[in-house]
C-alpha cells in the first residue's frame, strides 16, 4: 500500500480541517483528490509529507510513518516558493543532491521540456513553465510517490495535457500519484479513482466510470454530491 489513512482527524482548535478520513492509494494509481475550497484536501497532503500530525488516525507513506521516507516522495505544493534568480538547471540539480540516487538532471529536463530552459532564471519562465520546473524537482528524486497539489492550476489546455503525458511516464516508471484539483474534467480523464471531499470528510471513493450514468458527467455528481453536504457542522473546516 502506497498511502493509508485510517480514521485521521486534523483539528486547530475547535476547527475540524479533517474529520474522520479513510484513504487507501495502491502502487501504480493516479488517484484524484477532488473538492471545494476548504474541503481539507491541502491538509491531507501536509498529513502525508509529515509537515503536521494527525489529531488522531493513523498515516501511513509508503509503510512509513510520514515525513520518514521524504527521499521516495516527490510533491508539488501550491505553496512552494521558487528562487527567482536561479536558473532552471541549477535548480533541479540542487533537488537531485537531496535524493540518494536521482535521475540524470538533463534526463528530468528533457521529460519536462525544459531543456532549452536549462540556463533562464525563474523570472523569464511563464506560468506553465513553472509548474514543468515545480514538477522536474518533484521528479529529480525518482520518487515511489508523487503527491501533487492543484498541479495544472496555471495551464492552458494544451500544457494541461502535456503535463499529463509527462505525469503519466513516470507511472510507467513505476510511481503512484495522489493530486488534489479543482478541475473536474480533468479528474474525469486522468484519475483511474476520484476521492471526493467536503468539509474533511470522504463522500466517495470510486472510479470515474462508476460515478457517472447514462449523459451525466462528473460535474454533476460532484455538485451532486456536495450539495447533499451542505450542512456542515459545527467547528468543521470552510
Amino acid at each position: 500500500m502506497t498511502v493509508l489513512m485510517t480514521d485521521v482527524h486534523k483539528h486547530y482548535g475547535t476547527t475540524r480541517a479533517v474529520d474522520g478520513v479513510d484513504l487507501a492509494v495502491h502502487r501504480g494509481e493516479v488517484v484524484a483528490l477532488l473538492g471545494p475550497n476548504g474541503a481539507g484536501k491541502t491538509t491531507i497532503f501536509e498529513l502525508l509529507l509529515g509537515l503536521v500530525r494527525p489529531t488522531a488516525g493513523t498515516v501511513s507513506v509508503l509503510g512509513h510513518a510520514p515525513g520518514t521516507v521524504r527521499a521516495r516522495v516527490g510533491a508539488m505544493l501550491q505553496s512552494a516558493g521558487l528562487p527567482e534568480q536561479v536558473t532552471v538547471g541549477e535548480l533541479v540539480g540542487l533537488m537531485a543532491r537531496a535524493y540518494p540516487d536521482p535521475r540524470p538532471v538533463g534526463e528530468v529536463l528533457e521529460r519536462t521540456a525544459l531543456t532549452d530552459r536549462a540556463g533562464r532564471t525563474v523570472t523569464t519562465l511563464s506560468g506553465g513553465e513553472r509548474q514543468r520546473l515545480l514538477l522536474a524537482m518533484a521528479l529529480v528524486g525518482a520518487p515511489e510517490l508523487l503527491l501533487l497539489d492543484e498541479p495544472t492550476a496555471a495551464m492552458d489546455v494544451a500544457s494541461r495535457r502535456a503535463f499529463w503525458r509527462l505525469a503519466r511516464a513516470s507511472v510507467a516508471d513505476g510511481a503512484t500519484i495522489l493530486f488534489a484539483t479543482h478541475d473536474l474534467p480533468e479528474a474525469e480523464a486522468v484519475a483511474d479513482r476520484v476521492v471526493v471531499v467536503a468539509a474533511g470528510r470522504v463522500l466517495v471513493d470510486a472510479p470515474p466510470r462508476e460515478l457517472l450514468s447514462g449523459d451525466a458527467h462528473l460535474e454533476d455528481v460532484f455538485l451532486a454530491l456536495t450539495e447533499e453536504s451542505t450542512t456542515t457542522p459545527e467547528g468543521a473546516w470552510r
